[in-house]
């Protein structure tokens, strides 16, 4: 049996790859799950917008957190206005605990 474990980009923090921003950029980040489990992806020091839902692209609600359903595709953008690191990560606390995050860093 595999080991439970969760990741993003096949990464686990710790071997994570850093999604990176220069303060002012408008940014557009698409979230692909291929698992078969739901994933709520949260934000921290931003909101967002949902301009995507699979290939449908339209305005949508603007939060920090958005449920990412499995084998399904979400994108969001936001504006990187508050420089600084900021966590991204599952608000599934087992999938966040076993490795699911990243961090957004502002550079430059």
């Amino acid at each position: 049996m595999a080991p439970y474990s969760w990741s993003i980009d096949n990464r686990p923090w710790g071997r994570h790859r850093v999604l990176e921003a220069r303060k002012g950029e408008r940014i557009e980040l698409t979230m692909e799950n291929a698992s078969m489990m739901a994933h709520p992806m949260h934000l921290h020091g931003h909101v967002f917008q949902v301009v995507g839902f699979g290939t449908q692209s339209y305005a949508g609600a603007v939060r920090d957190t958005v449920h990412v359903p499995a084998m399904g595709r979400i994108t969001i953008t936001f504006d990187a206005i508050n420089a600084g690191q900021w966590m991204f990560h599952c608000h599934h606390m087992p999938h966040l605990a076993s490795g699911m995050m990243t961090e957004l860093r502002y550079i430059g």
